[in-house]
């Protein structure tokens, strides 16, 4: 004999969302007011009570990224006395769970070794908390009796033969464009996948146009010889109001597949998804070395890719995703023992023009 029985069970499938790293930026630098504290930061909140009223470096470069960000950007500041040390800094915001995507250094860099080590705290964090981040680095600007020339002269050494894939160098010419270029990575109006060299994102909002001591202003001249050095710097176009940015160099190999910080920060977008889905199926037996359970592991470690490859439609227009629809060999999955599977990604960037060079010829044809 039996009795008749029901049970309903709620199955968990892992399709939900996750908390999203990208556009958040950790502002480090001195500041008079909440020293050592970490401090919650969006485009309302009030510098003065959080930083103190007198103007700081820290202040300057916060108030850059709200200006030339938008009304969603949220982040995080610490504020430091002068000598303090940024490295135990970051690893406190580390320790209590702070994951910004790009960790925002106010203090002018003095020598080679110091961006060496935000290249090492980096590389650092990824190995011990999963955590990808990218340093954007203030380097000096002009200081008293100084000419362009000799400003290019004296940052030089800064990044003569560095390897730093996940820094970059950002010199204070005008002032606050550190702060400034943050935010245009920040604004939600534009992707992850866009430079910050991208001219219809707008003009940037910065301090005045500086002078050097012979009273010459900043041209293209010195930003092109900076950005040779592969520093981040402002750019001008000629008779086209306004001051944009050039590319956020990252301090990669020669050669190397992140020189710009867009293609980089779609990888690591990639990765973050892609690793919170992976852990979910540890152990799951529906992924396993037969033909439908590959299938699965491709359907479900590939969603990453596909979302990101969404586009979206404006009018008549196409704004595409963050990368090239993937193909079927985007994703391979290889069992190399009973316990360990290989996953192989492909991202596929989409290009676009940073030179654009037009021919006109006459049409004389009857």
């Amino acid at each position: 004999m039996a009795q008749g029985k029901v049970s309903v069970a709620a199955i968990q499938t892992g399709s939900g969302a996750t908390k999203e790293v990208e556009r958040t930026a950790l502002f480090i630098g001195q500041a008079p007011a909440n020293i050592g504290s970490i401090l919650p930061i969006n485009a309302q909140s009030d510098f003065d009570d959080l930083f103190g009223a007198d103007d700081s470096p820290l202040k300057t470069q916060i108030a850059a990224w709200q200006r030339n960000g938008d009304d969603l950007v949220s982040g995080y500041a610490i504020p430091h006395g002068a000598g303090d040390d940024v490295m135990a800094l970051i690893d406190k915001a580390m320790n209590q769970d702070v994951s910004p995507e790009i960790i925002v250094i106010c203090t002018p860099v003095t020598g080679k070794a110091e961006i060496e080590s935000y290249q090492a705290k980096a590389l650092e964090i990824l190995s011990s908390q999963a955590r990808r981040v990218r340093f954007l680095i203030a380097a000096p600007g002009l200081s008293d009796g100084q000419n362009w020339s000799d400003l290019v002269t004296a940052l030089q050494p800064l990044t003569n033969g560095i390897v730093g894939d996940r820094v970059a160098v950002v010199p204070l010419l005008f002032g606050d464009e550190l702060g400034a270029v943050t935010g245009r990575l920040c604004k939600r109006e534009v992707t992850i996948a866009d430079s910050p060299m991208r001219v219809l994102t707008g003009a940037m909002s910065l301090m005045p146009l500086p002078k050097d001591a012979a009273g010459n202003p900043l041209t293209n001249a010195t930003t092109a010889a900076l950005d040779t050095l592969r520093f981040s710097c402002t750019q001008f176009y000629a008779d086209y109001d306004g001051v944009y940015f050039g590319d956020v160099n990252m301090l990669d190999a020669e050669g190397g597949d992140f020189q710009q910080i867009e293609t980089g920060r779609i990888v690591d977008k990639a990765a973050r998804a892609v690793r919170i889905i992976a852990i979910k199926h540890i152990k799951n037996r529906r992924l396993n070395n037969s033909t439908s359970g590959i299938e699965f592991g491709k359907r479900t470690l590939g969603k990453p890719l596909r979302d990101m490859s969404k586009s979206v439609n404006i009018g008549a227009d196409k704004f595409p995703g963050l990368i090239d629809t993937p193909k079927d060999d985007s994703i391979n999955l290889t069992f190399m023992d009973e316990r360990t599977l290989q996953v192989v990604l492909k991202v596929k960037p989409i290009d676009s023009p940073s030179t654009i060079i037009v021919g006109i010829m006459l049409d004389r044809e009857v």
